[in-house]
C-alpha cells in the first residue's frame, strides 16, 4: 500500500502549520486532467488557502533573513580606528569577534547569540537586529526545530552559519561587497548638499567623496615595483601599465617614496610602475625620475634636487627648498586636491587646500630631507624625535641583520614606504578638506560678527565648535582685524557648559595675550563665582588660560570682565 501522502494544514494553538495525515484517495478536484469542469471543489479551495496562508506567515521571517544577508553584503561594517591599528599585529579583536562567532553559529537554538556577541563587542546596532531577527524562527515555531512544525528554524541555523562566513570573508577582504552602492548615494547626496558662500567657497565638505583616499588603503602589492628594464609579467592584464617613473635603488628616504605615491595619483601617471635603478640608461628611458639624475625638468617630468645650483622653492611666501616630493606636490598637487574635492583645479578652495597641506604636511618633508633644522640655533636639542614621518620610514630599509639583501626584498620595503607615506598624506588632505575648510569658513563668520557679541570687538564668539585657532591667526592677518581677538567663548558639547579660553600670541606659544584674571585662577564653582561676582562659574585653569561657565550668559560676562582686569 502507498504510504499516506502529507499536507500542510495548520492545527489549533499553533502559529505554524503542522502535518496531517491525509487519504490517498483525493477528491477529483485536485486532479484537474480528470475533472471535467477543472473547478475546484471548496474544500480543495479551502485548503490551498490554508497552504498559502501557512507560507505566507514564513515568508516574512524567511525575507528578513535574508534581508539581513543582504545588508551585510551591500553595506559592509566599516572597521574602527583601533582595529585599523592592530591589524599589524598577528591576531586582531576582529579575528576572535569572528572566531566566536562561527563556534556560536553552528550551536541549534543558540545561534542568534553569535550576533549578540557582534553587537557587545563593536557596538554595531544592526548586529542587534540580526541577533533579533535570528531568534524569532525559534519563537514563531514554539521553540521547536523539527520540520513537522516549521521549516523555518532549520534554514535560519544553515542561513545564519553562511551568515557568518561571509563577514567573516567580507572583513579578511576575501569577497567583494557592494559597497560602491553606499558610495555612489553618499556622493550623490554629498553633492546636492555642497554650499557655496558669497565668494563661491565650498561651506560644507564633510560630505564629500574621497576616491583617493579609498585608493591608498589598497594593498600595496597592486603598486609594482622592479629595478630592470624587462618588468615582471602582470598578474592579470589590469596591471599593465603603460608609463614607468623611476628612482634611485638602495636606501630610500620620505621624499621619493611620497614622490613615487603621489605621482601616481596623477592622471598622467595613473597606475605607473616604479623603476628603482641607478643605471642612467635605463632612466633616460623612463616617462618619469624622481631623486635622482642630476636633473630638474618639469617639461620631461624630471624631479631631482641634488644638482648643484638647484634652489627650487615652493613660492607663496614659503622658503623651504624642494625635495623629490616637494617638486611632485608643487606640478601635482592642485590635480590630487581637485580630485579629491570633485571640483575644478581653478576653484578658490583647492588653492586654499594646496598651500594648507603643504605648510602644515609637505613642508617638514622637504626641510627634513635638505637637512633644514626648524630653528636658527647651534644648542644642540633637547631631546630626540624619531618619531616623525620621516624616520619611520627610513627604519622600513632592511636592516644590516637581516639575511635577505635582495633587490626584491628592498623593493618591497620601498612598497611599504610608498604606502606608509601615501596613507599619511591622503590623510592630511583628508583631514584639511573635511574639516579643517569648513571650519575656516564658521570662524571668518564668528570674526565679522565679533562687535555683535561685545561691543569691544575683543571677544569671539564660535558659534559651532571646530578647530579655530590656526584659522583665527590666519584671518585676523588676512581681515586686518584691530584690535585683536583676546577670548574665544564657546559650548562643550560634552560637557554641556561653556569655555572662555585666551588666545595665545601665537599658534605655537603657550603665553596668552590676555589671559584669564589671576585671582580667578584655581578656582571652582561657588567659590570662584563669588570671586568673579558671576553666576555660575564652574573653573579657570591654574595658568588661565580657559575657564568654565554654566551658561553662554556667563562664560561672555568672564571674558568682559577680564578685559578689564
Amino acid at each position: 500500500m502507498a504510504s499516506p501522502s502529507t499536507k500542510w494544514l495548520s492545527f489549533h494553538g499553533s502559529l505554524y502549520a503542522k502535518p496531517r495525515l491525509l487519504s490517498p484517495s483525493l477528491p477529483l478536484a485536485y486532479y484537474p486532467l480528470q475533472n471535467p469542469n477543472n473547478k475546484l471543489s471548496s474544500e480543495a479551495k479551502a485548503k490551498r488557502l490554508i497552504c498559502r496562508a501557512e507560507f505566507s506567515q514564513d515568508a516574512p521571517l524567511a525575507s528578513a533573513i535574508g534581508a539581513c544577508i543582504l545588508s551585510s553584503f551591500v553595506f559592509p561594517v566599516a572597521k574602527r580606528v583601533e582595529e585599523e591599528e592592530e591589524e599589524k599585529t598577528a591576531i586582531v579583536s576582529t579575528d576572535m569577534r569572528i572566531a566566536a562567532m562561527g563556534i556560536i553559529s553552528f550551536i541549534p537554538y543558540f545561534n542568534w547569540l553569535s550576533w549578540v556577541f557582534a553587537w557587545l563587542d563593536t557596538g554595531k546596532t544592526r548586529y542587534a537586529v540580526y541577533a533579533l531577527v535570528y531568534l524569532l524562527p525559534y519563537l514563531s515555531s514554539n521553540l521547536s526545530i523539527s520540520p513537522e512544525e516549521s521549516w523555518l528554524p532549520i534554514t535560519s541555523i544553515v542561513l545564519g552559519i553562511i551568515h557568518v562566513q561571509l563577514e567573516a570573508s567580507i572583513a579578511n577582504g576575501d569577497v567583494q561587497t557592494l559597497a560602491f552602492f553606499k558610495d555612489a548615494s553618499q556622493n550623490f547626496s554629498s553633492k546636492k548638499k555642497l554650499h557655496f558662500d558669497s565668494k563661491g567657497l565650498i561651506r560644507n565638505l564633510s560630505l564629500l567623496p574621497l576616491p583617493l583616499f579609498a585608493a591608498a588603503m589598497a594593498p600595496p602589492a597592486v603598486v609594482r615595483v622592479y629595478s630592470t628594464t624587462t618588468p615582471p609579467p602582470p598578474a592579470s592584464p589590469s596591471e599593465v601599465s603603460v608609463k614607468k617613473v623611476g628612482t634611485h635603488n638602495g636606501s630610500f628616504h620620505c621624499d621619493e617614496a611620497l614622490g613615487c605615491f603621489m605621482i601616481r595619483l596623477s592622471h598622467k601617471f595613473s597606475g605607473a610602475d616604479i623603476v628603482r635603478t641607478r643605471d642612467p640608461k635605463i632612466l633616460g628611458e623612463l616617462d618619469a625620475v624622481l631623486d635622482v639624475g642630476g636633473v630638474y625638468d618639469p617639461d620631461r617630468d624630471r624631479y631631482d634636487h641634488h644638482q648643484k645650483g638647484f634652489e627650487e622653492v615652493f613660492g607663496h611666501g614659503f622658503n623651504t627648498k624642494l625635495s623629490s616630493a616637494g617638486l611632485v606636490y608643487k606640478h601635482f598637487g592642485k590635480e590630487i586636491i581637485a580630485k579629491e574635492l570633485n571640483v575644478d583645479q581653478d576653484h578658490p578652495d583647492v588653492l586654499r587646500l594646496f598651500l594648507a597641506v603643504y605648510k602644515s604636511f609637505m613642508e617638514a618633508i622637504d626641510a627634513v630631507d635638505n637637512g633644514i633644522n626648524r630653528y636658527d640655533t647651534d644648542q644642540p636639542p633637547r631631546y630626540v624625535n624619531n618619531t616623525h614621518l620621516s624616520s619611520r620610514v627610513g627604519r622600513l630599509n632592511l636592516d644590516w641583520v637581516d639575511p635577505d639583501q635582495s633587490q626584491e626584498k628592498e623593493n618591497e620595503a620601498f612598497q611599504l614606504a610608498m604606502a606608509l607615506a601615501g596613507k599619511e598624506f591622503l590623510q592630511s588632505l583628508r583631514f584639511h578638506a573635511r574639516s579643517w575648510l569648513p571650519a575656516r569658513s564658521i570662524v571668518m563668520q564668528c570674526l565679522e560678527e565679533r562687535f555683535k557679541t561685545d561691543p569691544s570687538g575683543e571677544i569671539m564668539e564660535l558659534k559651532n565648535f571646530c578647530p579655530w585657532k590656526l584659522h583665527l591667526f590666519e584671518l585676523e592677518q588676512e581681515m586686518k582685524i584691530e584690535p585683536l581677538i583676546k577670548y574665544v567663548i564657546y559650548q562643550d558639547e560634552r560637557g554641556k557648559q561653556w569655555r572662555v579660553q585666551a588666545v595665545a600670541v601665537a599658534p605655537d606659544r603657550f603665553e596668552n595675550r590676555k589671559a584669564l584674571p589671576e585671582q580667578w585662577r584655581g578656582l571652582r564653582d561657588e567659590e570662584l563665582s563669588k570671586a568673579a561676582e558671576i553666576p555660575g562659574c564652574v573653573f579657570v585653569h591654574m595658568s588661565g588660560f580657559i575657564g568654565g561657565n554654566l551658561s553662554c550668559e556667563g562664560a561672555l560676562s568672564m571674558a568682559r570682565t577680564a578685559l578689564t582686569l
